[in-house]
């Protein structure tokens, strides 16, 4: 699939986007199959926050411009294949989250050969939207593992239902509800360490 022109996936956007409140979800699919920049900018302006957000939450700082780039781009390569059965958020979220295990993939292989001046690169900024209350929460949470932490990032910060979330991370709604009881018991008794 070609793009017609640039884009730009930049955090923060070097230029507004223009966008398209009146298209319908099929419009932009349409768009983006038929390879029209406009459709791809209306795609990046709609999700690219939530995107960028998750990924935070998933991978810190320092990958997550990264990795929210990286989930547009696989995006933009696999409109061909995308059935519309989901929504795009939620194909979204699957195709970011895709994209984050081939980054721990290559982290795992770049553990054994460091990299010169790896240690002065400085992390990204956090994302705006992600209010200080939040960036705490995930500050204690990123220590889980990335389906326990990404469940809660759904729910709580993205506010997504659990048949959207099992939809995002392929699993039953039971599993759903099954990590997010277990990632809350684990922030409990994290934070009963830390205040006793």
């Amino acid at each position: 699939m070609n793009l017609e022109g640039t884009a730009v996936l930049e955090w923060p956007l070097t230029r507004p986007m223009a966008t398209h409140t009146d298209w319908t979800e099929a419009d932009l699919v349409s768009a983006c199959r038929a390879g029209r920049r406009e459709g791809f900018e209306e795609l990046v302006a709609r999700h690219y926050d939530r995107i960028l957000r998750l990924a935070y939450a998933m991978a810190g700082p320092e990958a997550a411009a990264d990795l929210a780039q990286e989930t547009f781009l696989a995006a933009l390569k696999s409109f061909g294949s995308f059935r519309g059965a989901s929504q795009l958020g939620t194909w979204l979220v699957s195709i970011l989250r895709n994209q984050y295990f081939l980054h721990l993939r290559g982290q795992k292989k770049r553990r054994h050969a460091a990299l010169q001046g790896e240690a002065e690169r400085l992390p990204a900024p956090v994302p705006e939207g992600v209010d200080k209350t939040v960036r705490e929460v995930l500050e204690r949470v990123k220590d889980l593992p990335e389906e326990l932490r990404t469940a809660l990032v759904l729910f709580y910060v993205d506010g997504l239902k659990y048949d959207e979330i099992a939809q995002a991370m392929e699993c039953p709604i039971g599993t759903v509800r099954s990590r997010l009881f277990e990632a809350r018991e684990r922030l409990k008794q994290r934070v009963a360490r830390t205040e006793a």
